[in-house]
């Protein structure tokens, strides 16, 4: 049997950006929270309804939506400036081999309709495509998402979409909706799953040179 694990919708998801998108000081977010328990934490958290659930090396949040987000800092674990806020809104597993071929089945019938979501509260992605696609853009940053030789390699992100960062205010973030096929889906002795993920990370400035 094949089993969702998040328990979000493409509804949740339209949510989870559009509270990414009503931040308003990204550079107050990309230089990282205070740490955990002083007022100055509480109100950095607070600001965009984010509420702290956990404290050991990297920060998770819940947002407005209920969505659980993890913020990943440059040096790990030591909270600040963040490189990348990550939430998975869709995973699903196999219970057995079997099921592999069904992973791959739900994949393709659930992408468009998260897509669709995205593109209701960003507009048209600068671009989407799966792995293997001619035109599949290099990253403008290695943090970003992997190169030509690591997707051959891999297959990951299976399938992709990104926004480049809005003009305008500063530090305005690149967001990210990505698909990963698990390497067991592939085998056909060791059950496999699939994943989705939306990343927002800060402008490639911010990681070369910091705040």
């Amino acid at each position: 049997m094949l089993t969702e694990t998040t328990g979000r919708t493409p509804q949740d998801l339209a949510a989870e950006v559009a509270n990414m998108r009503a931040v308003d000081d990204w550079p107050s977010v990309w230089s990282g929270p205070p740490q955990g328990g002083s007022a100055d934490f509480r109100e950095w958290c607070g600001r965009y309804g984010w509420e702290p659930l956990t404290f050991d090396r990297q920060l998770r949040v819940r947002t407005p939506g209920g969505g659980r987000w993890t913020f990943y800092d440059r040096m790990g674990g030591q909270w600040s400036p963040l490189v990348s806020l990550r939430h998975y809104t869709w995973q699903l597993r196999a219970d057995s081999a079997e099921e592999n071929g069904a992973v791959f089945d739900a994949a393709a019938e659930t992408w468009p309709t998260y897509l669709k979501a995205a593109e209701s509260v960003l507009g048209a992605p600068t671009w989407t495509g799966p792995w293997d696609a001619d035109d599949f853009p290099e990253p403008p940053h290695p943090r970003y998402w992997n190169d030509r030789g690591q997707r051959e390699l891999n297959r990951e992100p299976y399938r992709f979409a990104y926004w480049a960062p809005g003009s305008g205010a500063p530090g305005q973030p690149l967001i990210m909706l990505s698909q990963t096929i698990a390497f067991a889906t592939w085998t056909s002795d060791m059950p496999g799953g699939s994943a989705m993920s939306l990343r927002v990370v800060p402008p490639a400035e911010y990681l070369e040179t910091g705040l």
